[in-house]
């Protein structure tokens, strides 16, 4: 994990309101929850999962990550999104040691993949009405500390 990242996601933590607009983010509008990434300068990338859902394709600072839609009917009015990163760790991670990031962490869980990639997740219900931006912003800083953390605890 690179320094950049951890300053970067220090900062997005003490300023929140990064985006100008004071707009409620909602999954049933992926392009919205884009525009809300592209405004800071973030690539990212609306495409569509293998069940017909929107998916956002992300790449912030060193990391990439990916934001996926549920709640869908036929790949529109979502109402929850889901934040997921995953690393070829080739078993170097046990399920003890995700046990114990499990147990001490209250947002994102960890787990391995079938294949022994270690995997963080961080799901986010928004519902109909949506969440504010300011909230949304906690967030996502929340989802980057928890990513840079979880990176630093599977020495990546």
């Amino acid at each position: 994990m690179s320094l950049d990242f951890v300053k970067v996601a220090a900062v997005a933590l003490l300023l929140p309101g990064v985006a100008a607009a004071d707009h409620t983010q909602v999954a049933s509008d992926p392009q919205g929850m884009k525009s809300f990434f592209t405004d800071q300068g973030i690539v990212t990338q609306l495409e569509t999962d293998d069940y017909g859902d929107p998916l956002l394709s992300i790449r912030y600072y060193d990391t990439s990550f990916s934001i996926y839609f549920y709640g869908c009917n036929n790949g529109t009015g979502c109402t929850a999104i889901q934040y997921f990163s995953g690393y070829r760790t080739e078993g170097s991670v046990s399920v003890s040691r995700l046990n114990e990031w499990n147990r001490d962490k209250r947002y994102a869980r960890a787990y391995l993949s079938d294949s022994g990639a270690a995997r963080i997740e961080y799901d986010i219900y928004l519902g109909a009405d949506g969440m504010s931006q300011a909230d949304f912003d906690q967030s996502f800083s929340l989802w980057t500390r928890s990513m840079g953390e979880f990176e630093e605890f599977i020495d990546w």
